[in-house]
């Protein structure tokens, strides 16, 4: 029998959260050293923009408590409250506008330092999830643990389309361009999935379609 949406979305969240637990675990032990040792005096600049950023932070503590402060003083008098909040708007409004000159001159290197982080999770995970389809041979650890596994033509080939380039490869990549259109795509994908597991007479997947394979309950003897 096909397994149903939950199990095969609890399994992808199980493996999931197991690769990303060894990229971030390589990213912390020598990968992030590695993206800023490729910026040059990145330590300087970091430091600097990390003060600017905390000075901002002080400055907007400070004019919040004073709002707060002519917010009691102000008691039921709506017109004074207004005139606090308006007062609170215009200083935020020019701390905020003193923060973007500030961190001006270093938005350039900090944010090419971000887009390679998101670059080094996205290519650790294809690659990391691509290797981890395969020593497996697509018994992977939530797959185990749902009692589910791939029926069909199941080879390397199809293990590798069937779990890492019809599965996430395309959302990975979208991602990494623009995390908020990632995350719709990636929405649209699940509600796709769901409405074609659960609800068709193949309860199959549009990549189990293509290549033909199905993903049914089993049992692993243990």
């Amino acid at each position: 029998m096909n397994a149903g949406f939950l199990k095969r979305a609890i399994s992808s969240l199980v493996d999931l959260i197991l690769v990303f637990a060894v990229i971030s675990a390589v990213f912390f032990l020598g990968g992030r050293t590695l993206l800023q040792n490729r910026i040059e005096n990145f330590d300087v600049i970091n430091t600097a923009y990390q003060e600017v950023r905390a000075a901002r932070d002080e400055d907007l503590a400070v004019i919040y408590a004073d709002y707060q402060a002519a917010l009691e003083l102000a008691g039921d008098d709506e017109t004074a409250k207004t005139e606090a909040y308006s007062d609170y708007a215009v200083a935020q409004a020019v701390i905020d506008a003193q923060f973007t000159a500030d961190i001006s001159p270093y938005n350039d290197v900090l944010t090419g330092y971000y887009m390679t982080i998101i670059y080094f999770y996205s290519i650790g995970f294809l690659i990391l999830m691509g290797v981890y389809a395969l020593a497996t041979g697509s018994k992977t650890l939530g797959r185990r643990l749902m009692q589910i596994q791939l029926s069909g033509p199941v080879n390397p080939l199809s293990i590798f389309f069937h779990d890492v380039i019809l599965k996430y490869f395309f959302v990975v990549i979208v991602f990494s361009v623009s995390p908020f259109a990632g995350a719709i795509l990636l929405l649209l994908s699940l509600i796709f999935d769901l409405i074609l597991i659960n609800f068709t007479k193949r309860r199959a997947a549009f990549r189990d379609l293509m290549l033909k394979i199905q993903v049914v309950k089993t049992g692993y003897g243990y």
